[in-house]
């Protein structure tokens, strides 16, 4: 059993990174100062292109440097971001912040998992990485759900003063992150040029068909996941929810990863990556039955599919931390999560274009239709070998 002090500053890290206030309501603080359908979906992906362009080089770095600095560093970028938000409410400040979001999150994705596995196999508990990651995302979504509840009734003082706030959290966040483990082990790692690394990591994935496997359909939760995640807020205001009850649906959202991301590591002890395709296809139904429908009540049937983008997420990202070497660990995290940036901006560009040219709701729905094809493929391909 890990060190209580140990799991005690890895959950206070993952709660201080999801307690971001503004997050419940950003999207629609950007459509709120005349931002475009096509330009809010290009805001999304301005941060996924900044994940999928540094995402690898910035594993490659927590590899061989120290992991807590790296992870410090991307919040105090966040809190720089919404600083920029304050100074210029437009489309060009909206852009440098959400790069700056970007940057933030190619330095944790990968690092933290590796962190963390890295720890738990130095005190030998590698076998309860999915537990703890699983609650470490479960911390995460608290911290969304706390903020969404907060956000509810900070709404009424503006947009501004809950900027601040967020910058203020991201200084805490900043310090959580300070204090958790060196990671000894890791820095111990020879240390070989950065492309020689660098090489070595996307050569295992591609030459390794179980991290492949792996890897792919990984990035294609991540890419869906992540995408949406952002986007939830638009759907609540189209299908009829007031701007103070948004914050609520972004709460119930935030229940439900915790409720996927807590239970995740018991999916893990029923059957194989099969199990997990007819999750993310029952994903892809409710969203296509809400979105198409499209009402107040029917905004309650997408609240499920966070929890099942969770539950998906923690037990693939276990299964590739227990296939591949220490050494690489983080790089080849990143790869996953390359893929998966790369795959997203992919997603939010199709539905940014749908969206402008035809509607949000429609965007929604072809999402939905589109997950239940990926996970049907996935699973025809399976019986098939």
């Amino acid at each position: 059993m890990a060190s209580r002090a140990f799991l005690a500053r890895v959950y206070a890290f993952r709660f201080w990174d999801g307690f971001v206030l503004i997050y419940p309501l950003y999207t629609v603080m950007f459509a709120a100062r005349g931002l475009s359908p096509s330009q809010v979906a290009a805001m999304l992906m301005a941060w996924s292109v900044t994940g999928f362009l540094l995402q690898i080089p910035t594993g490659v770095l927590a590899d061989r440097f120290s992991r807590r600095w790296l992870l410090c560093l991307g919040q105090i970028l966040r809190g720089v971001g919404f600083a920029i938000w304050i100074w210029r409410p437009d489309f060009t400040g909206f852009l440098v912040g959400m790069v700056l979001w970007g940057l933030k999150s190619a330095l944790t994705n990968g690092t933290f998992e590796a962190l963390v596995y890295d720890e738990l196999h130095a005190m030998g508990e590698a076998h309860d990485y999915p537990r703890v990651i699983g609650r470490a995302w479960g911390a995460l979504s608290a911290a969304v759900l706390l903020t969404s509840l907060m956000t509810a009734v900070l709404v009424r003082f503006g947009y501004t003063a809950i900027l601040e706030a967020s910058i203020v959290v991201s200084v805490v966040s900043a310090a959580s992150a300070v204090a958790l483990p060196r990671a000894r082990k890791t820095l111990k790692v020879a240390r070989p040029h950065y492309f020689a690394h660098l090489a070595r990591g996307v050569s295992a994935v591609l030459r390794d068909s179980l991290l492949l496997g792996l890897v792919v359909f990984a990035a294609l939760s991540q890419a869906f996941g992540g995408g949406l995640e952002g986007l939830w807020q638009i759907l609540g205001r189209d299908a009829g929810l007031k701007t103070s009850l948004i914050p609520i649906f972004g709460a119930a959202i935030g229940a439900s990863q915790i409720a996927g991301a807590s239970l995740a590591h018991r999916f893990a002890r029923r059957g194989g990556r099969q199990r997990f395709y007819g999750l993310f296809a029952l994903a892809g139904v409710l969203l296509s039955v809400g979105a198409a429908i499209l009402q107040p009540w029917s905004a309650l049937l997408v609240i499920p599919v966070a929890g099942l983008f969770k539950a998906i997420d923690v037990n693939f990202d276990a299964r590739l931390q227990h296939a591949i070497p220490t050494e690489s660990r983080a790089t080849i995290g990143s790869v996953k999560s390359f893929a998966g940036a790369a795959l997203m901006t992919a997603v939010l560009g199709g539905f940014g274009w749908l969206a402008q040219a035809q509607s949000y709701r429609l965007a929604f729905l072809a999402s939905g239709v589109a997950m239940v094809g990926i996970a049907a493929a996935y699973l025809i391909a399976g019986r098939r070998t």
